[in-house]
């Protein structure tokens, strides 16, 4: 009788979808240009540019101001996509600040 293999820690869970042939189809190539082909990657990735997406509408409203428009919400996103791209690019490199002088 085999072991029964225990969970790595952070394991995901599979979700059942249903989508027309053709949004299959946009997901898995922008999968492939983005993720080198890895669909769950591209599905988390747009759940987090979606809970962000959500935030900064909530956090507009609080406020008070106007909904912005499509070119003032994607000056933000493209500010904010900058800067988590250099803040990937640097925890790669093993990134650190150097100690006051």
């Amino acid at each position: 009788m085999k072991a029964k293999r225990s969970r790595r820690a952070g394991a995901t869970e599979t979700v059942g979808v249903s989508l027309d042939a053709g949004t299959k189809q946009k997901l898995k190539a922008l999968a492939k240009r983005r993720h080198r082909g890895n669909v769950s990657a591209l599905i988390a990735e747009m759940t987090e540019a979606a809970v962000r997406q959500e935030a900064f509408e909530r956090a507009w409203r609080w406020y008070g101001g106007d909904e912005p428009s499509d070119a003032a919400r994607a000056k933000v996103d493209a500010d904010l996509e900058e800067g988590w791209a250099l803040a990937r690019q640097r925890a790669g490199k093993g990134f650190r600040r150097k100690t006051a002088a």
